[in-house]
């Protein structure tokens, strides 16, 4: 593990499904139309925004995805140029657009749909947790732009953070602990 590591909690139980935080990212990050390094999946449905249940009583369960910054990233192991790299200073994965050549093996690879090749640019993109962001103090555009504020963002090295707290305190779990990426996103 990185000597620090960034991480994100995602309470899925406030998050309200409008989806600022796929459209704040794709803008921020210029990505070309058809590229979004994040997306967001309703919860037990083949569909987005299908409800359960029978009116009155229905719910629907919201679950928005971006890249995991995981300790083990699949991505970084597999890439053939070593385009992806884990940061050791705070443990955010990159993909350095000088080296990267696009050829998926990146997306193939990962467990969390994270990577996504931008055909246009011919090189793979992905979350960096708004590094540039976050070096200049201020919170990943995701985190400070929910208006459901659904998500927490910190330092998961520090148990005395209030993201490491709050995965405590919630018993929140990452996705697909079981692929052995030992992803840095967590779920509740």
């Amino acid at each position: 593990m990185a000597e620090k590591q960034y991480g994100m909690l995602v309470r899925t139980n406030r998050c309200v499904g409008c989806q600022t935080c796929v459209v704040g990212c794709h803008l921020l990050h210029e990505c070309p139309e058809d590229v979004y390094l994040g997306y967001l999946e309703t919860v037990g449905q083949a569909e987005n925004y299908l409800v359960e249940g029978t009116y009155p009583n229905v719910s629907v369960t919201f679950r928005p995805h971006l890249c995991n910054h995981c300790a083990a990233p699949a991505c970084v192991a597999n890439c053939p140029t070593g385009a992806m790299a884990k940061r050791e200073e705070d443990g955010v994965v990159e993909s350095d657009p000088n080296v990267c050549i696009g050829c998926g093996t990146c997306v193939q690879s990962c467990p969390y749909d994270a990577p996504v090749v931008a055909d246009a640019l011919g090189l793979a993109m992905k979350c960096d947790f708004c590094r540039p962001r976050v070096e200049a103090g201020e919170e990943p555009l995701c985190v400070c732009s929910c208006p459901a504020e659904a998500r927490v963002f910190g330092e998961i090295s520090d148990p005395e953070s209030e993201v490491s707290k709050l995965i405590a305190e919630l018993g929140a779990e990452p996705l697909l602990p079981e692929e052995g990426t030992e992803p840095s996103v967590y779920y509740c």
